[in-house]
């Protein structure tokens, strides 16, 4: 008997020998579970990273007034207001939970602007760094009570710089504030505009209110303003919504809420829309990241039990050995289960690193060590693979010392083999019934893996009886490499389980590449709808024709840019593109319909020559009581800039009458936009009434030099070129023989608050042509098809072809040709996004001169995207960053596999030497043994990697594509899931880090056949 004290001294001594002999096994296990405490550790970190770039994401990728909090509340500014809002800050940030960049302060009061006339709600502000964002004409305001308007307020009001705005107070009493020059804001849709309480002036119930007036701050010193409303802007704080779930945030904010609401502020919580993408994103990553994890861990500890397995396969003589001698089953377990802790105790630091950096490589970002969480995780990883191990340890020590000492497995299968096979087939089942009735969840998120895994499980019986009987054959018909080759397969231990970890761990590495892959191509897709060109300047013009003519003489050929309007205000969004640059520019896509159908020169009439001369001259018959003057409404081609040229009076009878023109004479000239007929004293472009039966017949219009008729007989007698007022009473307009006759019944003249004296040139005499996706507004039903546009008139169109998606808009919206749809309008507009489409493949320094001449022209850029970096966004959705984690998955698991294998080659070396030497002892040459030893280990790698391929395929087409977008986005056929480089891909990585098991059963070979 072994003395119990000596044993005890001599316990770590003995280990330490037994690692010695045994350096593979001891080497093996440490590498799986420094695997294993890297898995365990990269899950958590990975999931909280992933979860703050996520949320990140979401809000950088929100509109500007969803990512913003406000807190707001009236104080008395006394006459330092300075001090006072300074105060306001400090006491608002006692109560935000955190802050995530500096905040904007502000002061605001509505008060009355009564200039003109009218009454008008004018607020009053001031703004951090208000003029920085601001393109002034004029001078920011510096000192007390000087105000800046904006250019559409001036307009209004008929104010300029150095004029005097007067404004009533809500005390009735009476402020004057000196203009100090006009503005427009240079980046309307930016972040600095996000807070409503400082956005444009609408029109509400009837009551107008212009845009803000903004004054220095030294302004608000005035007691008349009382307490104006000082607003504190913030970004919104990642921290305060990444991380958490749905309730947990929205407690937070509610608390947030309270606390500055009894504090006697105003809280204004962020969108619900942002929140509610933020917490899908978190649930994506949670689940995603979740199952890729428990996967990587049971084959981590699958890993371990095949190395345990085979170790204690090694390790039998000496446990028989230790029997023999009389030592008791607790110490053998004690000497055993030391020979497997000390290598985990070393590879568990190593584990923690490899986790730490293997969580940021696949998030991409800095990785916080989240110890509360993967700590536990760690632990409990770690002491379910040690038990494992053990358990493979524990069969060896109850077995007697007969089996011990016999060197030929045993073929009999037990019942718990059996069992397990059942169960993973049962389990893989009902995760395909769950995944294909309910959807991923549950088990079901589990399907694809639980396929492979039930699928490499039936393989691999179905080829350990193939290989039998294929051996059994081959050894009859003599071929004993063949045979021997077969055999190796059916007999050896633990080669099933090899397989199948070698098929799933293939399978896994498939579906993740093959589903980064698919992805990508599908976010790539969503990315060119989406922008719709490879560039998108977001630019801001004095009008649409200005931003046509600027795109066209910055690019004369067409290929590089376009100018486009998004217009999506109105019942059904629009799209317009300058048609004939649309197939050079845009990525134009079959999905997106003919681009050819919005060819509008069916639609235009012949155009009128140009004014480009300096007087005009009107023939014309009056056949009213008194003199009438005309009211010529011309629009520069080049800036779309509207001039008004009175002609007359025209007195009763037969007449010819000039008139001079100023602002045509650069290229292109002014075209002829519309006529007014007004009275004698009417000097103004307006639509006042002319006197009652006023009738003017209109019968020539000429300029001086080249194209001197404008208006000849063809045209002016042709009903289709005018039209009149689209609503309301409107005076006759009249077409034939060659005149064009425009008269005011005397029921109109009798009411001037309704008569309308405008006709209008129709330079598209029928419908434009447009491309329809989705259903058409239902008002097309019962009439024909119109779009109001651009804040103008509405515009007659025509399906010419429809679509299952179009660019920008998405499923359900119209693309028409810009210059058809400006020419059609009643107005040069203004409406929509004004954009510039830049063609892929652009140099910069083509951009670069293409913006600096826009520019030039007075079209500046307030904004740059791209396909590129819209693609990055969507690529920090929660599942995008989830496929990451699940390629490192699969990496990790091919790692095991590789590790497995070569454990079981290396501890089957010493007894399968010793049958080469019986079988070369029977004349069998030593090339046959090297040859079946590395034939035998390629034949089990190579159809282990076939196998998992094929798994990967038929789980894929069993479970269907994983899905892309949390939106459920599906406006684009799906992309072929099938591809080649990406499968070869998987083949090449699969061979580089099994290769190495080959060239250990090489070599095992030529040291048995010596």
């Amino acid at each position: 008997m072994i003395d119990g004290k000596r044993w005890g001294n001599r316990m770590l001594l003995l280990v330490l020998d037994a690692l010695r002999r045994r350096v593979a096994q001891g080497l093996a296990v440490a590498v799986l579970t420094a695997l294993l405490c890297a898995v365990a550790a990269a899950g958590p970190q990975f999931a909280a990273a992933a979860v703050a770039r996520a949320a990140a994401a979401d809000v950088a990728a929100a509109p500007p007034a969803q990512r913003i909090l406000t807190v707001h509340r009236g104080i008395p500014t006394g006459r330092d207001p300075a001090a006072a809002l300074a105060g306001f800050r400090v006491s608002v940030e006692q109560l935000l939970p955190a802050r995530d960049g500096p905040p904007i302060l502000g002061l605001t009061r509505p008060l009355t602007s009564i200039t003109g006339g009218f009454q008008r709600v004018a607020p009053v502000a001031y703004r951090d760094g208000v003029c920085e964002h601001l393109r002034i004409t004029g001078a920011c305001p510096t000192a007390a009570a000087e105000a800046l308007l904006s250019r559409r307020a001036a307009d209004t009001l008929g104010l300029r710089a150095g004029d005097r705005l007067t404004l009533r107070t809500q005390a009735a009493t009476e402020m004057t504030l000196r203009v100090t020059g006009t503005y427009e804001r240079v980046d309307p849709a930016g972040d600095y505009w996000a807070e409503p309480m400082f956005g444009p002036g609408q029109i509400k119930a009837g009551e107008e209110s212009l845009d803000p007036t903004f004054v220095s701050l030294a302004t608000f010193a005035d007691d008349r303003f009382e307490e104006p409303t000082a607003v504190y802007t913030a970004p919104l704080p990642t921290r305060l919504i990444g991380g958490a779930g749905r309730a947990e945030v929205t407690r937070r904010l509610d608390d947030a809420k309270e606390a500055v609401n009894r504090a006697g502020f105003v809280f204004v919580p962020p969108s619900a829309a942002l929140l509610d993408a933020v917490d899908a994103d978190r649930v994506a990553v949670r689940d995603g990241v979740l199952v890729a994890w428990l996967q990587a861990l049971a084959l981590c500890w699958l890993a371990l039990g095949i190395v345990g397995r085979h170790t204690a396969l090694d390790r039998r003589p000496d446990i028989a050995l230790l029997k023999l001698r009389g030592a008791t089953q607790r110490r053998m377990f004690r000497l055993t289960a030391g020979q497997h802790l000390v290598p985990m105790l070393a590879a568990l630091p190593v584990g923690l690193l490899l986790g730490y950096v293997g969580a940021r490589v696949a998030a991409g970002a800095a990785v916080s060590l989240e110890v509360r969480q993967a700590g536990p995780a760690v632990a409990v990883a770690f002491l379910v693979g040690l038990a494992v191990l053990l358990l493979g340890e524990v069969s060896a020590l109850r077995t007697p010392v007969a089996t011990l000492l016999r060197r030929v497995p045993s073929r009999r299968r037990g019942w718990p083999r059996r069992t397990l096979d059942v169960v993973v087939l049962a389990v893989a089942a009902a995760a395909l019934f769950q995944a294909n009735a309910v959807g991923g969840t549950g088990v079901g998120a589990a399907a694809p893996v639980l396929t492979a895994l039930a699928g490499a499980v039936l393989l691999a019986r179905l080829l350990a009886a193939g290989s039998g009987r294929v051996g059994r054959g081959a050894m009859r018909a003599g071929r004993a490499r063949l045979a021997l080759t077969a055999l190796r397969f059916s007999r050896q231990p633990g080669a099933d389980r090899i397989f199948v970890l070698t098929a799933v761990a293939v399978a896994l590495l498939g579906l993740a590449a093959q589903g980064i892959a698919v992805g990508r191509t599908t976010r790539a897709d969503r990315a060119a709808v989406e922008v719709g060109a490879a560039q998108v300047l977001t630019v801001q013009a004095a009008n649409h024709t200005a931003l046509l003519s600027a795109v066209r003489q910055a690019d004369p050929g067409g290929r590089t840019a376009m100018a486009v309007v998004v217009e999506a205000s109105g019942p059904l969004p629009v799209l317009a593109v300058d048609a004939g640059r649309l197939p050079a520019v845009a990525d134009w896509r079959p999905q997106y319909g003919a681009a050819g159908a919005l060819d509008p020169s069916g639609a235009r009439a012949e155009p009128l020559p140009p004014v480009q001369g300096t007087t005009l001259t009107l023939t014309a018959r009056n056949d009213s009581a008194g003199p009438v003057r005309l009211l010529l409404t011309l629009r520069h081609g080049g800036t779309g800039a509207d001039l008004s040229v009175p002609i007359g009076p025209v007195p009763p009878g037969e007449h010819q009458v000039s008139a001079p023109v100023h602002g045509c004479g650069s290229p292109p000239g002014c075209r002829i936009v519309g006529l007014v007929l007004a009275g004698p004293s009417d000097v103004d472009n307006r639509p006042v009434s002319a006197p009652p039966n006023a009738s003017l017949t209109v019968r020539e219009l000429r300029q001086q030099g080249p194209d001197a008729v404008i208006l000849g007989s063809a045209d002016l007698g042709d009903q289709r070129r005018w039209r009149t007022a689209d609503t309301g009473p409107a005076m006759s307009v009249g077409a034939r023989q060659g005149v064009l006759t425009l008269r005011i019944p005397k029921a109109a003249a009798d009411d001037a608050t309704v008569a309308d004296n405008r006709a209008y040139v129709v330079d598209v005499v029928s419908a434009v042509p447009v491309i329809l996706a989705g259903p058409a507004p239902r008002a097309w039903s019962a009439g024909d098809p119109v779009l109001p546009l651009f804040g103008g008139s509405v515009v007659p169109v025509r399906v010419a072809a429809t679509a299952a998606v179009l660019p920008v808009l998405g499923g359900a919206g119209a693309v028409i040709d810009l210059d058809a749809a400006v020419h059609a309008a009643a107005d040069a507009g203004t409406g929509g996004v004004s954009q510039v489409w830049i063609a892929a493949g652009t140099p910069p320094e083509m951009v670069a001169a293409l913006v600096a001449d826009l520019a030039g022209a007075g079209v500046t850029v307030v904004g740059i995207d791209s396909v590129a970096r819209h693609l990055d966004r969507l690529d920090q959705d929660g599942s995008a960053l989830t496929a990451r984690f699940q390629l490192l998955v699969a990496v990790c698991a091919l790692l095991l596999a590789a590790v497995a294998a070569t454990v079981a080659v290396t501890v089957q070396q010493a007894a399968r030497a010793g049958e080469w030497r019986a079988l070369r002892a029977q004349g069998l040459p030593a090339r046959v043994a090297v040859g079946v030893e590395t034939s035998g280990q390629a034949a089990l790698v190579g159809i282990g990697v076939l196998a998992g391929l094929l798994l990967a395929g038929l789980a894929g087409r069993v479970t269907g594509p994983p899905p892309v977008f949390l939106d459920d986005w599906r406006l684009l056929p799906p992309p072929d899931t099938f591809r080649p480089s990406v499968l070869g891909g998987v083949v090449l990585l699969a061979l580089v880090v099994l290769g190495p098991t080959l060239l250990r059963a090489r070599r095992v070979g030529k040291e048995s056949a010596r």
